[in-house]
């Protein structure tokens, strides 16, 4: 029987509380998590007949079951979508080639988690502000179009800085909180945000990131933050490029995987695959 794959855990990780919702996985009908193990690891799975469409239920339920599983360990999530043909093909091709390097990429992990904060402006406030302490502020616009392009242009270069100098006073109060941190977009560019980052936090600190996102908001009013975690910490972990280049060959070949994501392990750190409306911080609301 077909089964969708959620993450690689430790063999001995305990599974959701077996309440109604909580242990449910996604799929038509929707089946109770099991492991199925190899070794020290274990792979989070659920029985499915039809995949059925994936839409933001079920992105969102990906989501949950994995911050679930984080609870109790660390947790290297699969893609979206993941399907294997049945539970043999997950050991075979999911667990037995990473078994002597993944566990000490989880045990490397242990006890971090993952949380996204994405800082955005309104564009006529942006615009206003970046010019409203220059020359630019009153002077008549060019006439001729390549003076209205240089002023486009200079107009440009002054929101790209005050995007870098509000990103770089967040980054200040947000590093010191963390184990690690790093982009998940590109900066620096007009079309680019004002900060999409990664922060790795122990999570018995979770408390005091908190309190320094909401201090962000309360001080920067005119600012979007949005806070999503707790997370496993994917764009902290280097997955084995052997797996992840065999995964993808055979999905082009119309190999064991399907899904909407197949593996996806470290392939894209831009978060264009996060779920559109993921919860944020529940305390934080």
């Amino acid at each position: 029987m077909p089964v969708v794959l959620y993450g690689i855990v430790r063999a001995g990780h305990p599974l959701p509380d077996p309440d109604p919702d909580a242990a449910l996985g996604i799929g038509h009908p929707p089946a109770p998590l099991r492991l199925v193990r190899s070794g020290p690891l274990a792979a989070v799975v659920s029985g499915t007949a039809d995949i059925g469409e994936l839409g933001e239920q079920e992105a969102v339920r990906h989501l949950e079951i994995l911050q679930r599983l984080l609870v109790d360990g660390p947790v290297l999530p699969v893609r979206l979508g993941t399907v294997a043909p049945d539970e043999d093909a997950v050991r075979t091709e999911v667990l037995e080639p990473v078994r002597d390097s993944l566990p000490e990429q989880l045990d490397a992990i242990d006890g971090l988690v993952e949380l996204h904060v994405d800082v955005e402006e309104a564009e006529q406030t942006e615009l206003a502000e970046a010019v409203a302490a220059t020359s630019l502020a009153h002077a008549p616009p060019p006439e001729d179009l390549d003076g209205r392009i240089q002023l486009g242009q200079q107009i440009a270069e002054l929101v790209v800085a005050r995007r870098t100098e509000q990103a770089r006073a967040i980054l200040d109060e947000l590093r010191p909180l963390a184990h690690a941190d790093r982009p998940r977009r590109h900066h620096g560019g007009p079309e680019d945000p004002a900060l999409s980052w990664a922060f790795l936090v122990p999570a018995d600190a979770l408390a005091d990131f908190d309190a320094a996102v909401e201090r962000i908001r309360a001080t920067r009013p005119h600012l979007t933050v949005e806070y999503v975690g707790p997370l496993p910490a994917v764009d902290f972990v280097e997955f084995p490029a052997r797996v992840l280049t065999e995964a993808r060959e055979a999905a082009a070949d119309g190999g064991s995987f399907g899904g909407s994501g197949r593996w996806g392990w470290g392939e894209d750190r831009t978060g264009s695959d996060r779920p559109s409306k993921a919860r944020e911080r529940e305390e934080l609301q």
